[in-house]
């Protein structure tokens, strides 16, 4: 008996001992992911970007406010963005570059096996680099100096703002060395790419009219070093056709939907109408796009015609066109760039001069033609005989001839379509009475935590910008 009990402890201490061994593994946690991919930081910046460039704010919180500030539309319920009250912050923007450096990190561990692996890691090195200029482009865009070249140093909380003119140029070089690296030959992201879905000839195209886009920027700054970007985006090759479209596609699931859909069917919440400013320029011209952005009024006096509310007015929301059928679409795609903006830029390219790019009457009309078939609407040509819109008769400069034209097609693109009035100085926009600046925003204000988080740093930039206000022009907006 003593024999079976000794036996039956040795057992059991054994059995202990095992179990002693398996303790750490019972508390791994095997559900949840504890270690990721460049692949999957990738693909969760470029859905953050999309929310950031495709959404609306109603507050004056940063990129998704450019909208009001562009007075493409206006909100009629709460009004502080379009008085423009400031709730500015960079963070989601600064956040999307930490995760590019991650993913930038995880690729550069990667150690290829192969030719076409190499090609890839290549590729996917250059298209994240694009996507982080993309993004500093925004910021500079927006703010003028801002941290850069000591902004994602970590143990820095502190970092010091770069001047806004040489992070821009470079940018540009930056830019150019990305695409020197795109191979269409390989592969990039593949599935993983939610913009292109892997398909390195489409980036290629992509940086390359952003280039154009950033050289046209600084043309009037720096005439030089704008003219060469110009060029040398066009020799590289940028978008030809809408079927070139930098588009975020969003997935038929209430989970992954465009925001507007969100904000419009799922809450059903009532707040953006068509801005006095744009509506009426768009019926003074019988622009058929009009519908593919706006219903007609439902009720009141305009009940049934469209018509736009002024800036900063609380008015009754049925009584103004508000946001069409598209968005309340859950798959609505969120333009990153388009072809119609390159073919604007390529106009005002022929009307500058610039060598090999002629007749800007072609590349107008070739803009304008792209917006109509992006929105499905048909009638371009009777759009573009008449007196108000062809390019031989429409009064004005030809700054005033593409600023107007390009602002309604840039309806969906806030940020941009704020860009280019702030450069081109078309349309014509007054800020609202009751607005908390007397000029419509040149620039938006840093975000007030700077204030105390990083106050040295911050006195240096009021000095070196000439202060912190909305009137201040950045660098390339000189006239």
């Amino acid at each position: 008996m003593k024999t079976i009990i000794k036996i039956l402890f040795i057992v059991s201490l054994f059995q202990c001992l095992s179990c002693a061994d398996d303790l750490p593994r019972m508390n791994e946690n095997i559900k949840d992911a504890t270690s990721t991919s460049g692949d999957m930081f990738f693909s969760k910046v470029l859905v953050n970007l999309a929310s950031q460039v495709g959404s609306t704010g109603y507050t004056a919180n940063g990129t998704p406010a450019a909208k009001l500030f562009a007075q493409l539309v206006t909100s009629v319920t709460y009004t502080e963005g379009v008085q423009y009250i400031r709730d500015f912050s960079w963070n989601p923007l600064y956040d999307m570059l930490r995760d590019l450096d991650e993913a930038t990190k995880m690729v550069n561990l990667v150690n290829p096996q192969s030719p076409a692996a190499e090609v890839q890691k290549e590729n996917q090195l250059a298209i994240l680099e694009v996507t982080k200029i993309y993004i500093n482009e925004i910021l500079v865009e927006s703010y003028g100096n801002v941290p850069y070249s000591e902004a994602l140093n970590i143990d820095n909380v502190q970092p010091k703002y770069d001047n806004q003119q040489e992070i821009y140029l470079n940018l540009i070089s930056r830019l150019s060395a990305a695409i020197a690296g795109l191979n269409p030959s390989g592969t990039g992201f593949g599935t993983a790419d939610l913009l292109y879905n892997g398909n390195v000839g489409s980036w290629l195209k992509f940086a390359n009219s952003v280039k154009l886009r950033m050289g046209m920027r600084i043309i009037d700054a720096i005439p030089a070093s704008g003219e060469q970007a110009i060029t040398e985006a066009i020799a590289g090759g940028v978008f030809t056709s809408n079927s070139e479209n930098a588009l975020f596609h969003y997935l038929d699931d209430q989970n992954n939907g465009n925001p507007h859909w969100a904000f419009l069917v799922r809450q059903n919440l009532k707040y953006y109408v068509g801005t006095k400013p744009l509506v009426d320029y768009m019926l003074s011209v019988d622009d058929p796009r009009l519908d593919a952005y706006f219903y007609p009024a439902t009720t009141g006096p305009n009940a049934g015609k469209h018509a736009g509310a002024a800036s900063a007015d609380v008015v009754p929301y049925d009584n103004y066109s508000i946001l069409g059928a598209r968005f309340r679409e859950l798959t609505l795609p969120v333009i990153f760039m388009d072809y119609a903006s390159v073919e604007f830029f390529l106009a005002e390219a022929a009307e500058r001069g610039i060598a090999g790019i002629t007749d800007a009457k072609d590349h107008y009309n070739k803009a304008i033609a792209a917006s109509f078939a992006y929105y499905g609407v048909g009638g371009v040509d009777a759009y573009l005989a008449q007196p108000g819109v062809n390019y031989d008769t429409t009064e004005g400069t030809w700054k005033q001839k593409i600023g107007m034209q390009k602002w309604v097609s840039l309806f969906e693109q806030g940020f941009e379509a704020w860009t280019e009035y702030r450069r081109l100085d078309y349309p014509v926009l007054q800020a609202p009475a009751s607005a908390y600046s007397d000029v419509v925003p040149r620039r938006f204000l840093y975000p007030l935590s700077e204030q105390s988080v990083n106050e040295a740093r911050y006195v240096e930039v009021l000095a070196d910008m000439g202060g912190d206000e909305y009137n201040i022009r950045l660098f390339w907006d000189i006239y």
